[in-house]
């Protein structure tokens, strides 16, 4: 965990003890603001997905902040639920600020008493940072067509507010027992569809349940792929081929005289397809997704919904 959110816990739950004992206008609206902004509506399948977070200091007044906010990747902060509703945490290196001969807390000499105090920085009116990544997919799982929804939650205590420069940094002034804003800073929530533009057919559409355990008559799941347009099936690397990030055991070349073309056939173990959905209900319908590499590079993804029976 980076220290300086380590810090910010700490001093968050100490906060929290006496919060009965904050004024209660400490309980207002959050003088600081958060946007979210993705860099267009629509994605097509595998393109990268670039989002800006922009925090802005909205109190026209300096606020002391707990230390190392401003210098947040405000992009990891982000909430993003996916198609099937689950909540999908980045899964990227974040930056370490380390500095271990700090405690989290201190203590300072603050008229004749002893007070507990944390680090702060100090933001001035206007202030703004954007935070912008040119593909969120780096860091979280973008990988089922469908819509998302994504906002930013930034947890920040301010430790009281001035109309004036404050000026240099006075340690008494980051005392925890008397903030002037503690709480969580949310966006509004905002939307993105990403389109799977091969068109699939998996079969069957309803799973049973006890396949999770590997009772089963007919060991394989079958999944139709037909190639886009302007490709053929010698322009998909097989070997790639997935369904949930689970690799096909076999995928064929075969002829439809209906269509009169060539598509893919890929097979799947069914308990490792539906164990790749993690819990499920019975009865709810989920994404799945098929997606595999061209041979001349780039991506190619498609999916479905299945459902969940007895």
């Amino acid at each position: 965990m980076r220290k300086s959110t380590l810090s910010f816990l700490i001093v968050f739950g100490a906060a929290m003890l006496i919060a009965g004992n904050a004024p209660l206008w400490a309980q207002n609206s959050p003088p600081i603001s958060a946007t979210v902004q993705f860099d267009k509506d629509s994605y097509d399948y595998g393109e990268p997905v670039g989002v800006t977070v922009t925090v802005t200091n909205t109190s026209g007044q300096y606020l002391r902040v707990n230390k190392g906010f401003s210098s947040r990747l405000f992009y990891l902060e982000m909430r993003v639920i996916d198609p099937a509703g689950r909540l999908l945490l980045p899964q990227c290196p974040q930056p370490r600020t380390e500095n271990p001969d700090t405690p989290p807390l201190g203590w300072a000499s603050c008229g004749n008493t002893q007070t507990q105090v944390a680090l702060y920085e100090v933001l001035p009116p206007g202030w703004s940072v954007t935070s912008h990544t040119a593909d969120i997919g780096s860091c979280y799982r973008i990988k089922f067509p469908g819509h998302y929804s994504a906002e930013v939650q930034l947890s920040v205590m301010v430790f009281g507010q001035s109309g004036q420069d404050p000026g240099l940094i006075d340690p008494c002034k980051g005392d925890i027992q008397n903030y002037a804003w503690l709480g969580v800073v949310n966006s509004e929530p905002t939307t993105l569809h990403t389109q799977g533009t091969t068109e699939v057919d998996i079969i069957p559409k309803y799973w049973l349940h006890w396949w999770k355990d590997g009772l089963y008559l007919l060991p394989d799941l079958a999944v139709v792929i037909w190639p886009e347009q302007g490709k053929t099936v010698d322009d998909y690397r097989l070997e790639n081929i997935q369904l949930n990030n689970v690799a096909a055991k076999e995928v064929h070349k075969l002829y439809s005289f209906e269509r009169k073309k060539y598509y893919l056939l890929a097979l799947f173990d069914k308990q490792k397809v539906i164990n790749s959905l993690g819990a499920f209900q019975v009865g709810q319908w989920y994404p799945v997704v098929i997606s595999g590499m061209m041979k001349v590079g780039g991506l190619f993804g498609g999916g479905e919904k299945v459902q969940i029976i007895y």
